[in-house]
Order: structure tokens, then sequence, then C-alpha cells
């Protein structure tokens, strides 16, 4: 098994794709289609109807568009697939609710070398681009702060005093990924002490920012239009630019972890190759991201920010189409190329706005008083697009 197990992202995600969409039932399936499973009892006894109804909301929020369904009868949530489902998810199938799921691979890795942990293409993309957010959002940070409360207590020309301020009265105390090791303010501010050293480096800086060493001189000039705005509009910046900071952060968790598991579930089938039984369901858990309570809003600000996409780590949310549209908006804010026209992004833009207006379900609320929720980040990410495209087409 492991000779001819995939070494990169790319295989791996590749011979997923394949399986999914060619077998192992095609006849039967079609696993790249969402699925809704019903209970056959429930059916039979009349507790459930065929075809089976999901609820709009539901469907929404595993990012599964209102058709394009298909349905599969089982007794039993191992019978005839392991479909992993959450303790609540279990208690509505066995009341005969039905249940929306996605078929997932988890890609078999090689058995690792003494030398340690061989690292992901995704999380090397995701750790680099964590560290150029650290730097850039130092940066505007310290031109934004002072104009938000309206003294200069310190002197901010000074990195070195800026930096300390920043990172514990401004960065420490946003939410921390619930698995990161770093459990003290020592050990966090070291993790982005280092982010913040990385980020400067061109090689890092120009994969998203083609100035790279007119980045300071632009940030400042950015920030001097907010010179002279109301204090609650250089707040709402600021916690614009922080949700994407605590996004990556937790993207750049959740890609170790999703390496760690499926290197776990790897070992186990390499010890147990012709074994009847499943793996782990709890490593299924995990590799499924049901440890992670995420929807789509929490990951589009990374996505903004670190150009990725992140349905190779968050399998439920593999189905969700907008993320390619998110990053290039994202792309248009760090002045990058995009595919589109700015007349195309406006028309774009006005249509998923119209979507988030009529569906309020989609995005849960707001949790952390100087955070975004996802629907206010889509929203404010929109209005700069706008601007920009508006200058564009002014010019």
């Amino acid at each position: 098994m492991a000779k001819y197990a995939p070494t990169s992202d790319r295989e791996r995600n590749r011979l997923r794709k394949q399986y999914l969409e060619k077998g192992p039932f095609p006849e039967l399936i079609d696993f790249s289609r969402p699925i809704v499973v019903v209970r056959g009892d429930a059916i039979r006894n009349g507790r459930a109807g065929y075809p089976p109804q999901v609820a709009l909301n539901t469907k929404l929020m595993a990012g599964w568009p209102a058709h394009h369904l298909q349905a599969m009868i089982v007794d039993s949530l191992d019978d005839p697939l392991p479909i992993q489902a959450t303790p609540e998810e279990r208690k509505r199938f066995d009341r005969g609710e039905p249940l929306l799921v996605r078929a997932n691979m988890v890609g078999l890795r090689p058995e690792r070398s003494s030398g340690g942990q061989v690292t992901d293409d995704i999380e090397t993309q995701i750790k680099d681009a964590f560290a150029v957010n650290v730097f850039v959002l130092f940066e505007r940070l310290r031109h934004l702060v002072p104009l938000r409360d309206g003294k200069n207590v310190r002197n901010w020309a000074d990195r070195d005093s800026a930096k300390q301020f920043i990172f514990e009265k401004e960065l420490l105390p946003l939410p921390w990924p619930e698995q990161d090791h770093c459990k003290t303010g020592k050990r966090r501010f070291r993790v982005v002490d280092t982010a913040w050293r990385n980020g400067q480096r061109q090689r890092f800086l120009q994969c998203l920012y083609p100035s790279g060493k007119m980045l300071r001189r632009e940030i400042a000039t950015w920030a001097e239009g907010f010179r002279g705005k109301r204090r609650d509009m250089i707040a709402e910046e600021i916690r614009f630019q922080k949700t994407q900071f605590v996004a990556l952060n937790m993207c750049r968790e959740r890609a170790k972890e999703f390496r760690r598991v499926e290197y776990q579930i790897s070992a186990s089938l390499r010890q147990e190759p012709d074994g009847d039984g499943f793996f782990d369901s709890r490593l299924a858990e995990v590799a499924a991201g049901f440890n992670h309570p995420i929807d789509a809003g929490a990951a589009f600000p990374a996505v903004y920010a670190g150009d990725f996409d992140p349905r190779l780590m968050f399998h439920r949310l593999a189905s969700l189409k907008s993320f390619g549209f998110i990053r290039d908006i994202g792309r248009i804010a760090r002045g990058q190329s995009a595919p589109w026209s700015p007349a195309q992004f406006l028309k774009r833009i006005e249509c998923s706005r119209r979507y988030l207006t009529e569906q309020p379900e989609m995005f849960v609320e707001r949790q952390h008083p100087e955070l975004m929720s996802g629907r206010e980040f889509l929203l404010y990410a929109y209005k700069i697009c706008d601007d920009q495209c508006a200058a564009c087409l002014a010019s």
C-alpha cells in the first residue's frame, strides 16, 4: 500500500476526485453529488416520506444547492456505507428524519521516515499566507489604531514598541484555535512574532502582494485615507483585518490536524489491510471535520486573505462553489490580476449581495465583538471591490 501512496496534495486530491466520480458503485449512487440518507423502517412505517424532504436551511448550511440531490435508503448508518454523523444527526436519523451527507475519501499517506512529518502543499501555503497576513496586519494596525484611539500613547514609528503593543493588546486576546498546543500568551506571542518575521521575506510576500518591497509605503498611503473619518468606521476596518487573522490561524491549525489524522488512518490501514472492519470512527470524525463546527462564513475571510481552497481540509464545505469568487476579490484587493472585468465583478457582487439578503440563515451570527460574522465580512469585502472597480471604470 505504501509503495503506491500519493506523495502530494495534488496527487491525493486527483485520486480522491477520480474515486468519488467513478466508483466504487457508479450504477447505484453518484458519489460526486449530495446524498439524502433516510432510515428504511421510517419509510415503511410512514414516519418519513419518499422522496425524503430536507429543510432548505440544512441544505444551505451544508453548502448544497436546493436541487441536484439523490436519495439512499439504509437501515443503519453503517450500512451499506460507513456514514459519519454527529450525535445530534444520529438522533434525528433514528427518529426518521433524513440526513444530508456527502461522500469523501481519506487520502492514503506513505509511512513516515524517522526524519519527521512531511508538510502538505496546502499546509505550507496556509502557513506562508498566515505569515504574510500577520506582517500586513501589523503594518495596517500600526497606522489605524492611533487614528481609532485619537491619541498617541507611544512612539508608533518604533516598530519594536508598536509590535509589542499590537501583539499583546490587539491580537493575542482574539480567539485562538482550540486544538493548538500554544496555550499560554508567551507561546502565542512567539508564534505571531515568528510569522511577522517570515511574512516580510520577499519570497513569501510576493506570492500575495505584487508590490513587494513597496508594500509598507503603500499601506501608509492607504491608511491616510482613514484620517479624519469617524471612529466607528476605522474600528470596522480593524475588525475586518482581525477577522482574516483569526480565520487564517484556524485554518493553519486545521491543516496540521488534518495531516496528522490522515497519517493515523493510513497507519491503521497498513496494520490490517484486509480487515473487514472500518478504521477508528473517532479518527473518521476528525478527518470529516466534525470536531470543527464551522460554517462557510468562518472560512471566507481566510480564503480572501490567503488565496487557497479550504475544501481540502473542511470536507463538510466540499460542495461550495463560491470560494473561487472570494479568492478573486481578495486578489483584486491586493492588486493582483483577476479573470473578470470591473463591470463583471460589479454584476456578480450585486447578485451575491442580493443572495445574502434573501438567505439570512446561510451564516451564523458574529460570536466575538472584535470580529465580523461571515455575512458582515462578505458585505464589507464587496464594498471594497465595488470601490476599486468603480475607480477603474471611472479612469
